[in-house]
């Protein structure tokens, strides 16, 4: 029934002895009064307190909760760094006392917002009956989540990408100048041409995260704005920048038309502006431009980095659609991102980025597939790639970071991995090469080396997807359940789609010991995603279900050596039984496919009970991860 329908009913539905209509007729000569004025939001947040109220729903009555009804922050708002809710509660007070101090209305009912609360009392005036407030019972407050979260994904460290949600963490500013540069609107008639817009949208970024000492959000993080109307001020909030970049561009024929703003995200005002009117040949010229005019007006002095080589117009439009092809992540979208990069690489032989995402879609195109590359031929194409992108372009960060990758998870050569982790660092400011080296150095139990490198990187991807995933995950595997448990259940309320928050949210009930709780999470899970009920397994395995954990995980383990899971995901299963003979047979075939969940062994707490084990010592020997 509509509200407005509920809180006309019969007087029967009294509250306390007040009826409910008496308390309408109240709000309305409020909300009316000249105290409230013509002002629309104060007269909306009481209506929505008091009529949420009296349908009984008092416990909605949250900050969290009223932010997003009342005051229409998005999902992802965060009420600790923006108090709006509190400060119109303030308001409201002084109006609705204003109010009645100068007589109020003639009704029988007073209207009250206690300081603390934000369920509003209702009193009947005193000179006809002294009465003890009637107030609804006040909400439990609501914990704050912790929130520190990072991403494992691209160029092969990958956990799970999915749809965008929000991720939220208080680091202190940084004094340096910092910008986040906004998905440039398609003006073009034709939707083929999104990959022009977005690409331009990725080189520009990729201009300014050159420049030193300017902080520049990822384009995981910037690109949760595509498409969606927002304030400026509150991107600068929930980015956590000092400046926001938005744009268009229009392409005809063969003329492009750029129009750039450079804004103050504390109060939206234009700090820089520019319209650039080109032949589209001139593309790779008017991104230097550009990006050298946003320097100037962030008055950032090292400005950017003349390019050692400018790539030929028609290998930059192949790279560009390569890019958007590879970024969609489905095995036909990736094969066609390796045509358009080998195009590239046909247009400019002297093109470094076009033989790393060349790399990137040859590896991809195995995990879009649902396997890693397996044979030698494929590897050493990947890695042949690689080099040649530093040949030609040694401070290129994903070239390393891919040299990395295959060094820890198909040569176990660690010493490697990490030489190539802080070259990549070394090079332009990237969320990626952070979020890699914490990787590396999670799985060699050097923790608080890691938490920098995740704070790092979280400051330059905080509001991506699978930052929250992983950060989660990483959570897990340094025993900080509760935590971990926080950070996926928040992914979850703001992105129900995402299976990934939904698996580590019944991860941290099995390794914290409360498997009961999985189970539900992981029956549910499996109606989307089936082969949850090897999750659902773990579960069963850790309450002691033995039978019933060995029924479910026995269709994967008979289609051995392709189950269409991990391997280490049936290495868990046994693990919680206490199983560790199989357990090890499991991490020996998952480290026999180079799987990259294998490389957590030395970290994760569901293989605690044997890690001193003769024999899980000698694996993790094998590894190269032994203490």
């Amino acid at each position: 029934m509509p509200a407005q329908q509920d809180l006309g009913r019969a007087n029967a539905e009294a509250a306390g002895g007040i009826p409910r209509d008496a308390v309408v007729s109240a709000l309305n000569q409020v909300v009316s009064s000249e105290a409230f004025g013509k002002t629309e939001r104060p007269a909306r947040f009481l209506r929505y307190l008091v009529e949420t109220a009296l349908r009984g729903e008092a416990p909605l009555l949250k900050e969290n909760v009223l932010g997003v009804e009342v005051f229409d922050r998005p999902a992802s708002w965060d009420p600790r760094l923006d108090p709006v809710v509190r400060q119109e509660a303030g308001r409201l007070r002084k109006r609705l006392a204003k109010y009645y101090e100068n007589g109020g209305a003639e009704t029988d009912v007073r209207i009250e917002l206690p300081v603390g609360t934000y369920v509003p009392v209702f009193r009947r005036k005193p000179a006809e009956i002294e009465t003890t407030p009637i107030q609804i019972p006040a909400p439990e407050p609501v914990r704050a989540a912790r929130s520190r979260v990072w991403l494992f994904a691209a160029a092969g460290f990958v956990c799970l990408t999915g749809a965008i949600v929000a991720w939220r963490n208080v680091f202190p500013r940084p004094s340096a100048p910092s910008v986040a540069v906004l998905p440039f609107v398609n003006l073009t008639s034709d939707p083929a041409d999104q990959y022009f817009s977005d690409g331009l949208t990725d080189e520009i970024t990729d201009s300014l995260a050159r420049v030193r000492g300017l902080r520049v959000i990822a384009r995981s993080s910037a690109f949760q704005f595509k498409g969606k109307r927002v304030d400026i001020r509150e991107v600068g909030r929930l980015l956590k920048v000092a400046n926001v970049l938005e744009g268009s561009v229009t392409r005809s024929g063969d003329r492009i038309r750029i129009i750039a703003h450079l804004e103050r995200a504390s109060d939206g005002s234009l700090l820089w502006s520019n319209t650039y009117e080109r032949k589209a040949s001139d593309l790779f010229a008017v991104q230097s431009e550009l990006a050298a005019g946003i320097a100037a007006g962030l008055k950032v002095a090292a400005g950017v980095p003349s390019t050692a080589h400018v790539p030929n117009a028609e290998a930059n439009e192949f790279f560009m659609k390569g890019r958007y092809d590879l970024q969609q992540v489905t095995p036909e979208s990736v094969t066609q991102a390796e045509l358009d990069f080998q195009h590239a690489i046909e247009k400019d032989p002297d093109y470094a980025s076009a033989y790393i995402g060349l790399a990137n879609a040859k590896f991809n195109q195995s995990i879009a597939r649902g396997s890693s590359p397996q044979t030698e031929a494929e590897l050493k194409g990947v890695e042949n790639l690689a080099l040649k992108a530093l040949q030609l372009d040694l401070g290129l960060p994903a070239a390393h970071s891919m040299l990395a990758l295959l060094a820890m998870q198909y040569y176990r050569d660690w010493g490697r991995a990490e030489r190539e982790l802080q070259l990549a660092l070394a090079g332009p400011s990237s969320a990626a090469a952070h979020r890699d080296y914490a990787f590396f150095l999670l799985f060699h139990r050097r923790f608080a080396e890691a938490d920098l490198h995740f704070s790092r990187m979280a400051e330059l991807d905080p509001y991506s997807t699978a930052t929250q995933s992983n950060l989660a995950l990483a959570r897990i595997l340094e025993g900080r359940f509760v935590e971990a448990r926080e950070i996926a259940q928040k992914a979850a309320a703001e992105n129900p789609r995402m299976l990934w928050t939904q698996q580590l949210i019944g991860l941290t009930y099995v390794e914290e010991g409360r498997p009961e709780l999985a189970v539900p999470v992981f029956q549910k899970l499996k109606e989307r995603f089936p082969p949850a009920q090897v999750c659902e397994a773990m579960a069963l395995a850790k309450e002691g279900r033995k039978d019933e954990a060995l029924r479910l995980i026995r269709p994967f383990e008979e289609k051995f050596p392709s189950p269409g899971i991990a391997m280490e995901w049936l290495a868990l299963v046994y693990a919680f039984m206490g199983d560790e003979p199989n357990t090890l047979k499991w991490l020996q075939r998952s480290a026999d496919l180079h799987e990259f969940q294998v490389l957590s062994i030395a970290v994760d707490p569901a293989f605690a009970v044997m890690r001193n084990s003769t024999e899980f010592r000698a694996f993790e020997k094998r590894m190269g991860l032994s203490q």
